[in-house]
C-alpha cells in the first residue's frame, strides 16, 4: 500500500470514528496519553539512575529510551495528537478533510491524550519509584528546563520535534513488521528528544508527572509559565509536523508515479 493510500485509509478510520463514535474515539485518545506517559516514566527512571552514577549520561538515556512509548501507541493503534497533526494536514492538503475539521480533531485528541496523561501521573505520584522525588530528580529538571525557555525558542523547537516524530511516524507506516517498525521508530525519536525540543504530548507527560510527584515543585513550574508553553508547543508542533511533513508529503506524492512513496 503506497503511502497516499496508507494515509487516507487511516484518516477515513479516524473521521468515522470521531463521527459516530465519540466514547471509543476519545478512549483510543486518552490511551494514546496514558502509554506514553508510562514510557516517560520508564525513561525518566532509568535516566535518573544513570545521571546518579555517571552524571550527565542520565539525558541520552532518557532519550534513548523515550521512543518506547510512541511505538506502543502505533502498534497498539491508539491516537496521538502530534501524529494526528501529521494525517490531518496531509488529508486537508489532498482535500480529503477540510482544515476546520482537521484542526478541531487534532485539538480534542490533545485534550483527551491530556487525560490519559493525567491519570498516569495521578498514579505514579503515589508510586513507590517516585515517591522521593524532588526538584533535582531528572524529570524535575527536564520540566524546569523547557518552562524556562523563551516563547521563540519554543516555538522553533517544537517545529523541530513534531518534525522528527512525524519522520519516525511515516517511517513507521512504510515499514510493514512490527520489528521494523520499531526500528523505524525508536532511534528516530530519541533524535529529538536527545536535542532537548518540544513535543506538547511529551511536555504534557515529563510536567504533569513531575507536578504529582516532585515535593516541592520546581519553583519555574508556575501555571502561567506550564501553559504558555503547552500553547506555544501545541502551534509549533503543528507547523512542524503537520504542515511541513504532512503538507510535504502530499505535495511529494502528487508527483509522477514513479517518484511516490
Amino acid at each position: 500500500m503506497s503511502l497516499n493510500e496508507s494515509v487516507a485509509a487511516a484518516v477515513d478510520k479516524k473521521v468515522i470514528l470521531f463521527d459516530q463514535d465519540q466514547p471509543r474515539f476519545l478512549t483510543r485518545g486518552v490511551l494514546a496519553g496514558a502509554y506514553l506517559a508510562l514510557g516517560t516514566a520508564f525513561a525518566g527512571a532509568a535516566g535518573h539512575a544513570v545521571e546518579q552514577l555517571a552524571p550527565g549520561l542520565g539525558a541520552m538515556v532518557f532519550a534513548a529510551l523515550f521512543g518506547l512509548g510512541l511505538f506502543a501507541i502505533v502498534v497498539l493503534g491508539a491516537e496521538l495528537a502530534t501524529g494526528s497533526m501529521m494525517f490531518f494536514s496531509y488529508a486537508a492538503a489532498t482535500k480529503q478533510v477540510r482544515w476546520g475539521k482537521a484542526v478541531w480533531i487534532v485539538f480534542l485528541t490533545t485534550v483527551y491524550n491530556l487525560i490519559g496523561v493525567i491519570l498516569i501521573g495521578a498514579a505514579l505520584g503515589v508510586s513507590a519509584k517516585f515517591a522521593d522525588m524532588d526538584p533535582s530528580h531528572l524529570l524535575s529538571t527536564i520540566s524546569s528546563g523547557k518552562v524556562e525557555k523563551s516563547v521563540q525558542g519554543m516555538l522553533v523547537e517544537a517545529m523541530v520535534a513534531n518534525f522528527v516524530v512525524n519522520m519516525a511516524i511515516i517511517g513507521g507506516i512504510l515499514s510493514k513488521e512490527v520489528v521494523s517498525k520499531f526500528f523505524a521508530i525508536v532511534p528516530i525519536i530519541a533524535i529529538f528528544v536527545g536535542l532537548s525540543t518540544e513535543h506538547v504530548v511529551a511536555n504534557f507527560c515529563v510536567m504533569v508527572i513531575t507536578l504529582f510527584a516532585s515535593d516541592p515543585i520546581p519553583a519555574a513550574m508556575t501555571v502561567g509559565s506550564v501553559s504558555l508553553n503547552w500553547v506555544v508547543v501545541w502551534a509549533g508542533n503543528f507547523l512542524g509536523g503537520g504542515i511541513l511533513m504532512g503538507g510535504v508529503y502530499a505535495w511529494l506524492n502528487k508527483g509522477p508515479q514513479e517518484y511516490r512513496d
